[in-house]
This record gives C-alpha cells, sequence and structure tokens, in this order.
C-alpha cells in the first residue's frame, strides 16, 4: 500500500475515548477521520471530522462508512463478526478482521497464542458446568472464571475455591464458553505494546508497569522497573504474536511478572490500550500515532521513552476545579485528559500524566471521583 497522502481519511470504528485520542493523532498527522458508532453523540466527536451514526448490527451504516474512507481501524474489540467482514469486503481493514475475532474471544485467544509458544496461565476452556468442576479438580484452586466474549474492567468474571463453586460460577456467569485460570501469584503487572507495519516493520514501547483495583487499572508507570530478561521475554512474545498473526497495526501484551522473573501473558487487544495513553506526552510516538501511521501506509515511528511518566485513571467523577489547579501548578508535567462522558460510578472519564522522575501528588479526590 502506498501510503495516504495528507488530508486523505482515515475510517475508526468505535468512538469511545481510544477513538477520540486516535483522531487527535490523526488531525496532527494531517489526516482527515470519519468514525462510525451506534451514536453520533460520542468522545471521538470532539475530535473526528465526521461520525456516521448507526448500528454495529446495520449493514447500511457499515456501508456508508466505508465509502467515506481509504482505511479503516478500530478502538473497541466488541463488535460483530459481520461488520467486520463487510467493511473489510470494501476497504482495507488495519488490524484484520480475523485479529479481533480472535482476540474478543478469550477462548479463541487462550488457544491461539499458546500455539505460537507464548507463556499463559494453566487455564482450561469449558462449555459446561460439568467441565467447570472437572477444571476444578485440575487445576490449583482458588480459580476465576472469566466469560470468553463481553467481559472487560473486571466484568464478567468470578472467582470460586472449590470445584463445584467453579460449576455454580459458570452459571452464575450465564454459561456459554469460559475460561478457567488458575490464581497467579506474580510480582508485578505489566504490558508491553508492539507495533507492525505493511512491510514487517517492528517497534516495541518500552514495558510499562500496571497497577489495578477492583479489575480496573488505575496507574501504569514507565520505566517498569523489570529485569531486563523479563522485559526481553515479553518482548519476544509480542513479536511472536504480531508476526504470527500477521498484524499490520498495535497490540498490547498484559503480562504478570512472576518472582522468580518468568513472564506470563494474561491478555492481548489489538488495539491502543489504557496502559498506553502516558504516550502521549511521554514518547516521541504515541501509542495513537503509531496505529494511524500504520493505517495509512506509514512505517511506525521512534517509540523511545524520553522521560519517566506516571498516568492515572479519573474514574467516575472528575473535580474539574482541583485537577485544573493541579496542571496549572506543575506546567510542562501535568497533563490532564477529558473524554466528555457523563459521571458514572467505575466508569473512566479520563486520564492524568505526570512527567518527570519526582512524584506529584494527585488532588484529594471529592465523593465518587477515583483517582489512580
Amino acid at each position: 500500500m502506498t501510503p495516504l497522502p495528507p488530508g486523505s481519511a482515515i475510517g475508526i470504528i468505535g468512538g469511545g475515548q481510544l477513538g477520540l485520542m486516535l483522531a487527535e493523532a490523526a488531525r496532527d498527522l494531517g489526516y482527515r477521520t470519519v468514525i462510525l458508532n451506534d451514536a453520533a453523540d460520542c468522545p471521538a466527536a470532539a475530535a473526528a471530522d465526521e461520525v456516521v451514526a448507526g448500528s454495529f448490527e446495520d449493514p447500511g451504516a457499515a456501508d456508508r462508512f466505508a465509502a467515506k474512507v481509504a482505511v479503516a481501524t478500530f478502538e473497541t474489540e466488541t463488535l460483530p463478526s459481520a461488520l467486520l467482514e463487510r467493511v473489510a469486503a470494501r476497504i482495507e481493514l488495519r488490524p484484520a478482521a480475523r485479529i479481533v475475532l480472535t482476540t474478543q474471544d478469550r477462548a479463541k485467544q487462550r488457544a491461539f497464542t499458546a500455539g505460537l509458544g507464548i507463556a499463559v496461565p494453566p487455564h482450561r476452556i469449558v462449555t459446561s458446568a460439568a467441565e467447570a468442576e472437572a477444571a476444578g479438580r485440575e487445576l490449583a484452586l482458588p480459580a476465576v472464571v472469566k466469560r470468553a466474549t463481553g467481559g472487560y474492567d473486571g466484568r464478567g468474571q468470578a472467582w470460586a475455591e472449590t470445584p463445584a463453586g467453579l460449576a455454580a460460577a459458570w452459571e452464575a456467569l450465564g454459561g456459554g464458553t469460559c475460561v478457567i485460570e488458575e490464581r497467579v501469584d506474580f510480582a508485578a503487572e505489566f504490558s508491553v505494546i508492539v507495533c507492525r507495519g505493511a512491510g514487517g516493520e517492528l517497534a516495541y514501547f518500552d514495558p510499562i508497569r500496571n497497577v489495578h483495583r477492583g479489575g480496573i487499572l488505575r496507574v501504569s508507570r514507565a520505566p517498569a522497573g523489570i529485569p531486563a530478561a523479563s522485559a526481553a521475554r515479553a518482548q519476544e512474545f509480542a513479536r511472536r504474536f504480531a508476526e504470527g498473526a500477521g498484524l499490520v497495526g498495535i497490540a498490547c501484551l498484559e503480562c504478570y511478572l512472576l518472582p522468580g522473573g518468568d513472564v506470563l501473558v494474561n491478555e492481548v487487544a489489538a488495539r491502543p490500550h489504557n496502559s498506553g495513553h502516558l504516550t502521549i506526552e511521554a514518547c516521541a510516538t504515541s501509542q495513537f500515532a503509531q496505529l494511524i501511521r500504520i493505517a495509512a501506509g506509514l512505517p511506525p515511528g521512534p517509540t523511545g521513552l524520553r522521560e519517566p511518566a506516571t498516568m492515572l485513571n479519573l474514574i467516575g467523577d472528575i473535580d474539574e476545579e482541583a485537577l485544573a489547579a493541579l496542571a496549572a501548578a506543575h506546567p510542562g508535567r501535568v497533563f490532564v485528559h477529558r473524554y466528555g462522558k457523563a459521571p458514572r460510578p467505575g466508569r473512566k472519564l479520563g486520564h492524568v500524566t505526570v512527567l518527570g522522575s519526582e512524584s506529584v501528588e494527585p488532588p484529594p479526590a471529592r465523593p465518587g471521583c477515583e483517582i489512580g
């Protein structure tokens, strides 16, 4: 593919905060963006040139969207296969539809990554209460039951400490295909973001250390402070995934660092990832600019970490006055990103990135607001 000339339109399927930051990156690179989303009033509309509003189940909306762009990417994996296949039949989709159809399903993802020799937590894929109970006799307990599709930020998961409890958890989650995994006693969680261009060019962001609470990412830091051998192992897993999947785009591997230095890959997302938000200010090329570059037919840009950075999610509500004061007190070091979403308990409404090795204390959170 010849690189798209400036002014060309790039499509983004999904209008959430990742779509917003992709549209901002595209604008900075000189490209127009068209969003396909089920509602016109979405975060990405603030930066996009156009929004095609229509159900993801509507073939007509997919056709109108595809007619307006030269190439498309996506910001969410919870997309119907018919939509992805219809768009891909009309224009190039980067990453390809087959990749998101694999990564959006935990069972398919586990089988695919394990088949590439990527180390993953001990697990079983089950489709019945009897299989769930049998898994409890084969795996170390406690274990977690995860729905194969539809769960995120801790949703669609349940822990159990007995085989019978796993069967009950499977039923409580609605049955169907689930993945049951042993609990991993990890020393740290971190992520590696890999970028692969259409010509097979590879680039990696430095590992990013993550802290979760309640299944939701709260804080990300770079550098990650993990052993060099562990970082190299994770990067090798990222290479295997990118090349094995034929990725043209970016992917994030969420990893566990084990006490002895070994690495397990917990999840793979073939799209921008929350942990990579700090790359906007901390790296020469952000994860969002990388995906736009690759979608446009350009090679990945430089990924080096220019200085240490910490990202804190803003969850539930935003105290605008306190955040404004924080940014004003630390010019050039504190950057506040707002997604334009209505407050709701547990909802990610924005993030703050702090540059530099010195710590900056977040403002006190008012009721309903969680910072990091």
